[in-house]
């Protein structure tokens, strides 16, 4: 029996929004005044192919976007808590993210942390021929009301979980770390031995604090974050299944 780790990317490892961040490239007076309309009529995914290709017609390229991703900044002790986590507590680390595998691949490429990734479920990225990136949803699903419509993260959580079982690799805890609201679905499928880590002052925390005065039902064990080394400390105790 193993441990696993489920992370969010954007606000959790890198401590910024790497979709937001790659519109710095260009002036703001490039992207369309109605384009902010485009993630309320047809979604996140829809909103950020629209800025790609803004980016691409003022002629920014591949190596400037990676370049820019490579940079971003971890969440500090981001990074030792992965590697210890991998190293030396028997986990399997998994990201879950709704930006993209190309920025996620990137990154985690630059800090030598590719390695130490099982697997990454996010919205595949890749750029065309012409050099556009170009991005696709996920999945498409509407079963799940607290997520979005191109990633339920508790579904792809629980599908790899089921996945592994079936090579025989059981996990005896899981753990979920995370930030946004997004992130409340995949917490609410932890079991009574799971552990919630919600960075502090993010929309996951507030969410999962306020649970018991809700029609959710939290059964995991609760870390509230602001650096990864709060998170290996609260790991690091000792439970019992």
């Amino acid at each position: 029996m193993k441990n696993l780790a489920v992370f969010d990317f954007d606000h959790t490892i890198v401590d910024t929004n790497s979709d937001t961040a790659v519109m710095d490239l260009v002036d703001k007076s490039k992207f369309p005044p109605d384009l902010r309309k485009l993630h309320k009529s047809a979604g996140w995914t829809a909103f950020m192919q629209a800025v790609f290709n803004v980016l691409h017609e003022n002629q920014v390229t591949e190596p400037d976007i990676a370049g820019l991703i490579r940079r971003l900044p971890g969440v500090a002790g981001i990074k030792h808590l992965i590697q210890t986590l991998h190293d030396s507590m028997d986990y399997d680390v998994i990201i879950i993210s709704d930006a993209n595998t190309y920025f996620i691949n990137a990154w985690l490429e630059e800090n030598g942390l590719s390695s130490k990734i099982l697997k990454v479920y996010s919205n595949p990225g890749a750029f065309n021929e012409q050099g556009r990136l170009e991005i696709e949803m996920f999945h498409d699903q509407d079963s799940c009301q607290l997520s979005t419509r191109n990633l339920c993260k508790g579904q792809i959580m629980q599908d790899f979980i089921k996945e592994q079982s079936k090579r025989g690799i059981v996990y005896r805890r899981v753990v979920y770390v995370g930030d946004g609201h997004n992130d409340f679905c995949p917490i609410l499928r932890l079991g009574s031995t799971g552990v919630a880590c919600c960075r502090k002052a993010y929309q996951c925390a507030d969410l999962v604090q306020n649970a018991p005065n809700t029609e959710h039902r939290l059964k995991a064990q609760v870390c509230i974050w602001e650096n990864g080394q709060e998170v290996l400390e609260f790991l690091a105790k000792p439970f019992s299944m």
